[in-house]
């Protein structure tokens, strides 16, 4: 996935130039680490600034979380989001203009290994909160929503290894999902513990998730729009690419079927 990065600065918003909304919703990348069953957030905030410099005393952000949701509400577990399972953070109308910043602050977090649930060290997550830097604009009078791809296998760490002790370091990509566009398909054999990899042809951002062992299902979703290759692959068969494949804003590009062969 792309990693966020630093963006530059923005000018100041203009409340006169109009109102706009922001749609902010969550997914996340299939897990990958052994015997993990739930990764939790309970969420107490989600905001906005114009700027990138934004610190936590000024009076620039804007919550998006609603206020009047309860503890169970504003429990996320980000394992359960895949396959086209989405979480909405909240919709908000905004002045118009550039935002820069974004901030998830937690109140609190946990894990379940094999049935245990574990604390979860998420730094700055529960003070200032985690800090995204991505810009954004809101256009007046259009909807404007980001999705938010959470990796959670890239993200999780048992450190030091083997210690019980594991620490959440968000790796997130942000998608304007006006922009974007999924591709869907099969892939077959049933049940070979399949996944597909997809590689924009400008080689900016790559996505993966696994196949439904029961139908062969796949979703890829939140993909810029543009020409993607695709890859399918599982252990002991031979890897199978369709290239040239192309993702329209707002659409879902189907029937992108593979069948993969055992390897000699």
């Amino acid at each position: 996935a792309v990693l966020l990065g630093v963006t530059g600065c923005s000018d100041s918003n203009d409340p006169e130039g109009g109102f706009g909304t922001l749609r902010m919703q969550l997914v996340d990348a299939p897990q990958c680490i052994e015997g993990l069953e739930h990764l939790y957030l309970v969420l107490d905030d989600v905001r906005v600034h114009g700027s990138a410099e934004g610190t936590d005393g000024d009076g620039g952000w804007i919550s998006i979380l609603p206020d009047t949701l309860g503890t169970d509400e504003r429990t996320v577990d980000l394992l359960a989001l895949v396959d086209g399972v989405k979480v909405i953070l909240g919709e908000e109308d905004l002045p118009s203009g550039f935002y820069s910043q974004i901030r998830l602050v937690l109140q609190d977090s946990w894990i379940v290994v094999n049935g245990d649930s574990l604390d979860l060290k998420v730094p700055s997550g529960e003070q200032s909160g985690l800090k995204l830097i991505h810009g954004f604009t809101i256009d007046p009078g259009e909807l404007t929503e980001l999705t938010l791809d959470w990796d959670a296998c890239r993200s999780l760490h048992e450190s030091p290894p083997s210690s019980g002790i594991w620490k959440l370091k968000p790796t997130i990509r942000i998608i304007e999902t006006v922009f974007s566009g999924s591709i869907s398909g099969t892939v077959l054999p049933l049940d070979i513990g399949a996944a597909v990899m997809g590689v924009s042809s400008d080689l900016a951002d790559t996505a993966i998730t696994q196949v439904d062992p029961l139908d062969g299902g796949y979703l890829l979703q939140a993909l810029p729009a543009g020409s993607w290759n695709l890859t399918a692959f599982a252990a002991g068969y031979l890897d199978s690419t369709r290239t040239g494949i192309i993702v329209q804003a707002g659409l879902e590009t189907g029937d992108i079927d593979f069948g993969l062969e055992m390897a000699p």
